[in-house]
This record gives structure tokens, C-alpha cells and sequence, in this order.
């Protein structure tokens, strides 16, 4: 990232103290703001969008571990989005890829055992899968409970990306803009716009004032509380120091350590930290600038790196894509 971001990312949080009341005029500039923002990103090429797919190379890092993904994004408004992530590492997905999404208000839930757990928490089983002998069925209401919160979730990210990229929320947010000032620098100015809904969406957007490009998009948000159980191997286990695959017994005991973990993890609050994502190097893709950076932070460590490979703008996506 260059230095410009960083340094806007600095003051950043001197205005997070300093929102104002909600007024006709705050509306009316943001307004504005977003206006110029999608005219510098591609104007009307941006106005006649309707389908997005995106193929990007992602670092994770998770405490002491590191785990490399591949990713593609493919949207198509006004409500069909999913993301498929296939990852390696110590931190990699049962059978190496995840998928999620949503298809109108139908989750498309993931297949494998990466799941949140609520409350900042995110469980990840090791890349041999879920451990037989744990855990228990949802009722037909706890997953439609499930479900409402996936949802939920996947519309936010998808929201917190699009602000970025396009200078709006995805629609189904319903999301309101205000202007809530200026951030500063020695390096110039950004606007910076708070966008909210109803259902507790709550963002703000820094716009460079010179480029009008969108630089960062910073929100609070629970800190992840990672748990890994199990993997499908285990060095030096067998003579020779070959690999092996855990056995049953091993899973299962692995399984019930977990969910002690996460069951003192609950009776914890979660502590609420900043998440910043950065947007940068961007480049025109069919008529719509695109930023092939992207960074995100967690109480200013950062913790994922994206390089955007490729951007398709309007491609034909088969509709399979969103049954899950």
C-alpha cells in the first residue's frame, strides 16, 4: 500500500468520535460525494453493471499461522453472490475450498467445516473435515435461525467490499448515506461517508477528494477467536516420520477439546475491534476502474492481503454458480 493510505488510515480515527446528527444537508452531500466517486470509477459503464466475477490470490495471517488462498467473487444484481476460497496451510478448508453466498433471500451455506459460532468466533476444522462424534443436527428452527444470520453476514461482506469498489452497499442493505467530514493528511483530503440501514449495518467510507476513488472502508466489528481442531495428518506419527491421517478415536478427542474451547469462549464478551479495508493500484477493467490491491486490518495489524488476478465487468455466469 502507499504511503497516502497509511497515513489517512492514521487520522482516521480521530473522527470517529466527531459524528454529527443525521441532517437533510449531510444527506445531500454525501449524496454528492458518492456521485463524483462513481463518475471517476467508470460512470455510466458503472450505472449499466450487471454481473461481476472476480479471481484473486489472498494471504492470511491467523496468530502464528499463514494460510494462501485462491478466490473468486462473482456477483450479479440485484441478489446473487458467491465466493469460493480455496486455501493451503495449516489453516486450509476441509477438502481445500469453501463456498458461501446467497441466492435472493436462500443461504448458500458453506460444505465444509469452516463455520462462525457467533460472537467473533470462527471455528475451523483441519483439512481432513468435520471429526466424526461431535456436535449435533440443528432443528429445522435453529437452522432457519442459522441460516438468517448467514445471510446477514454475507450480505455485510459483500456491502463492505462493494463501498470500495463502487462507491454503494449492495441494494438488499437498503443502506443510508450521510456525510459525516473530512478526514486529513499532509498528503490531502478524503471525504468520508457514513453508510447505515436499519438491521445495524454500520460503515464509513473515505473517498480521496482529489481522485474521488474510494481509499479505505473502516468498520467495528467482534475480533476473530480462531479454534483449529484437527488435521488430516500428523508429522512423525508413524515410523520414519511419515505422515498419517488422525484416526476416529484422535478426531473425536480432538473434536471434544474444541467444543470446551468454545463453550468458555462464550461466557466471554467478545472485544469489538476496527476493521479497515484498503483499496489500491487501480486499473481499468472494460470501461470500470478496479482496484488489484486490497488489505484489511484488525486494530491496525493487518491480517489479509488480496492481489486481484483477474476482472471480468458483465460476464455471462451460469446460474448454477448460485444453487450451492
Amino acid at each position: 500500500m502507499n504511503a497516502r493510505i497509511i497515513t489517512f488510515a492514521l487520522v482516521a480515527a480521530a473522527l470517529a468520535a466527531g459524528a454529527g446528527r443525521v441532517t437533510a444537508a449531510a444527506a445531500d452531500k454525501a449524496a454528492d460525494v458518492i456521485a463524483a466517486a462513481r463518475k471517476a470509477i467508470g460512470d455510466k459503464k458503472l450505472d449499466g453493471l450487471k454481473t461481476l466475477s472476480v479471481e484473486a490470490s489472498m494471504q492470511r495471517n491467523v496468530n502464528t499461522m499463514q494460510m494462501a488462498s485462491e478466490i473468486e467473487l462473482l456477483l450479479e444484481l440485484p441478489d446473487r453472490y458467491v465466493r469460493t476460497e480455496s486455501s493451503s496451510g495449516p489453516m486450509a478448508m476441509a477438502g481445500g475450498a469453501m463456498t458461501v453466498g446467497f441466492n435472493g433471500d436462500k443461504v448458500i451455506r458453506p460444505a465444509n467445516a469452516s463455520f462462525a459460532a457467533g460472537g467473533g468466533m470462527v471455528i475451523r476444522m483441519g483439512p481432513g473435515g468435520p471429526m466424526p462424534g461431535g456436535g449435533e443436527k440443528l432443528s429445522p428452527e435453529e437452522q432457519e435461525r442459522a441460516d438468517k444470520q448467514m445471510l446477514r453476514s454475507y450480505r455485510t461482506e459483500i456491502s463492505r467490499l462493494m463501498l470500495g469498489w463502487f462507491g454503494a452497499a449492495h441494494p438488499a442493505l437498503n443502506a443510508q448515506y450521510t456525510y459525516a467530514g473530512e478526514a486529513e493528511s499532509p498528503d490531502g483530503k478524503a471525504d468520508v461517508i457514513d453508510v447505515k440501514n436499519a438491521d445495524g449495518f454500520s460503515a464509513r467510507l473515505f473517498v480521496d477528494q482529489q481522485t474521488h476513488l474510494p481509499l479505505m472502508v473502516t468498520y467495528q466489528a467482534p475480533q476473530p477467536r480462531v479454534i483449529t481442531a484437527g488435521g488430516p495428518m500428523r508429522a512423525g506419527a508413524a515410523p520414519g516420520g511419515e505422515r498419517r491421517e488422525m484416526s476416529d478415536e484422535e478426531r473425536k478427542k480432538a473434536r471434544e477439546a474444541a467444543e470446551q474451547q468454545i463453550q468458555e469462549l462464550q461466557k466471554q464478551p467478545p472485544a469489538m475491534a476496527e476493521f479497515t479495508i484498503f483499496f489500491d493500484d487501480w486499473r481499468e477493467v472494460g470501461g470500470v476502474k478496479f482496484p488489484h490491491k486490497l488489505r484489511r486490518a484488525v486494530a491496525g495489524a493487518t491480517n489479509e492481503e488480496w492481489t486481484i488476478n483477474k476482472v471480468k465487468v458483465n460476464p455471462k455466469i451460469d446460474a448454477k454458480k448460485f444453487e450451492g
